[in-house]
Parts: C-alpha cells; structure tokens; sequence
C-alpha cells in the first residue's frame, strides 16, 4: 500500500470518527446521563477506532484495518439493535466521570488487543496460503505479537485503575461498599486472564496460540461484564 494511499484512508477515518464523536459521547453528555448496552457499544467501538487510527501514524498497522473496520461496522450496526441505556446521574459526578473514563479506555485497548489477537491468527494462516492478498497486507507475525503484548500491558494497567477507583469510590458515592455482582465478578476474572498471559510471556515466554487464545478469552470475559450483562437488563429484563 503507497505512503498516499494510507495518508488518504487515515484522513477518511479520522473524518469518520469527528462524525461519529458526537454519537457516541452525546448519551453520557445528557442530563441526567443515559449508558446501557447500546451506548457502551458505540463508545467502545469509537475509543478502538481512535486508538488504532493515532497508533497507525507511529508504527505499521495498516494490515489490523482489515479486521477492526468491518468489526466496528457490525459493533455499531448491533447498537442500533440494542434499546436506549437508562438515566445515569451518578455520571454527573466527578470521580465517577474519571472511573468511566479510565474504564472504556481499558476497554478500547482490550478491543485492540483482541483485533491484534484475531489478525495473529490470519497473518500464522498466511504462513500455510501464501497466495491470499489480504493475508499478504498483514505487518509481521513477530511485530503484532510485540504490539499486542505492548498494547495488554497498557490495557491491564488501565484496567487495575479501574477496579481500584471502583473500590475507593463506591462507598463514597453509592454509600456502600463494592459489590460481588456480575460485572465486578467478570471484571476481575478478565483481569485474572490479562495479569496470568502477561506473567506467561515473561516467566514462561507464553506466545502465538497461547497469547492468541487468552487474549480473545479475557476480551470476551470484559465484554460479558458490561455489555452483556447490560444488554441482559436494558433489553431483556426491562422489557
């Protein structure tokens, strides 16, 4: 792919995503804030989209739109499935407002993570079907194997800040201590994958299959921790 080429596809994406901006930020701009399932979708599919489209003007990415594009068309395609959040007006606080965005932004790099993962699993195919196109557009195997590590190390620490400004916040904000519920238990076991695929690769040099499988298992573990348990209220328990 020439250097015009991507300059052009990174200038229409960075269009898209100033389009989609106030799409995705306007639920939780309300008063009171709305966020269910359908606006957590949307703003995730929105914070991975910036993350890759700021990190492909570093380092060599060009083969992960392959894969996150038509996932993020699918993501946003399933939020309009998906019935309005409801009213959350403890959003209005301040230190609530930090423990949301420290959280979707250790989601957006989890969903990055889990494109790498996904694209590691096409570029190790190519390695067997040599005459795929697509396949051949993909960066290095060893280079998306460093870029995810990198990219779960950063989503793990962003992650761990959020568990913990939970904690600390909740009985300040909620009178009450934090509760074992479906999210706070998912959570945790997400963290538990991330934190034991990240000892693996130092202690153990965990890699390939391995990282690919643990990555897209604590990525789905994250999902069912808000979104799913999300949709189960907003969509289902509620109507």
């Amino acid at each position: 792919m020439t250097p015009q080429r991507l300059r052009t596809e990174h200038a229409l994406l960075g269009a898209l995503l100033l389009v989609h901006a106030p799409l995705a930020f306007a639920p939780v701009a309300m008063t009171p804030a709305h966020f269910g399932a359908r606006e957590a979708l949307s703003l995730l599919t929105w914070l991975a989209v910036l993350i890759y489209w700021t990190a492909a003007y570093l380092i060599r990415l060009e083969g992960l739109q392959a894969i996150l594009l038509p996932v993020a068309t699918l993501s946003l395609g399933a939020a309009l499935l998906l019935p309005t959040g409801h009213a959350t007006p403890w959003l209005a606080k301040p230190l609530m407002q930090v423990h949301f965005a420290i959280a979707m932004l250790s989601y957006g790099f989890f969903a990055v993570a889990a494109g790498l993962a996904t694209l590691m699993r096409l570029a190790d195919r190519a390695l067997h079907h040599p005459g795929r196109s697509l396949l051949q557009q993909l960066p290095p195997l060893l280079a998306l194997e460093r870029l995810l590590f990198s990219t779960l190390s950063l989503g793990l620490a962003l992650l761990t800040a959020t568990l913990t400004t939970g904690a600390i916040f909740a009985e300040e904000l909620f009178g009450r201590a934090l509760s074992l519920n479906h999210k706070t238990i998912f959570s945790l076991a997400a963290w538990l994958v991330f934190a034991t695929l990240l000892w693996g690769r130092h202690a153990r040099g965990w890699r390939g299959r391995t990282a690919i499988n643990w990555t897209l298992a604590g990525f789905g573990l994250l999902l069912l921790a808000y979104i799913g348990s999300r949709f189960v209220l907003d969509g289902l328990v509620n109507n």
